[in-house]
């Protein structure tokens, strides 16, 4: 049966399955650190392995490292920072921005929650062939410049 041209089957959409897939996996992300006494959203994992890789980073780098915008972003720092894993600090040259930097307790959890992604992403990925895996890094990586090639336009 065909579609009219006036509907938009989102169940056919390949945006709407990665929409889904990403909200899924970070439920999941999200259900494996709970399960394992660590009250770590998948946005917040992000924010903590981003800080991991390097400190200080102003808010809006850290916004754009992690793909969220700076409001969403203020959020998910608040949340943070009340749970004592990061600390906000004005920058020195300019005192309207902030740098976002790890607490010991941030920095303590890296060797308590990598163990647990990866299984969570093992777990995840389970049976799909490496060649599917490549396939769908190069599907990514094409969307992504024809996307960039869009915004060029």
């Amino acid at each position: 049966m065909a579609v009219s041209p006036k509907r938009f089957p989102l169940d056919r959409s390949p945006a709407y399955w990665i929409n889904r897939l990403a909200r899924d996996l970070a439920g999941f992300l999200h259900r494996s650190f709970l399960a394992a006494g660590f009250d770590v959203t998948a946005p917040q994992w992000a924010v903590l392995n981003r800080l991991w890789e390097e400190e200080g980073l102003h808010q809006s780098d850290l916004a754009a490292r992690i793909v969220r915008d700076r409001h969403n972003l203020a959020r998910i720092i608040w949340g943070m920072e009340k749970k004592g894993l990061i600390r906000r600090e004005a920058d020195p040259r300019d005192k309207r921005l902030q740098r976002v930097y790890l607490t010991q307790a941030g920095r303590d959890l890296q060797d308590r929650l990598v163990p647990l992604a990866r299984r969570a992403a093992g777990q995840a990925l389970a049976g799909i062939p490496a060649a599917d895996l490549e396939s769908l890094q190069r599907i990514y990586d094409r969307v992504m410049e024809n996307l960039d090639l869009e915004a060029q336009s």
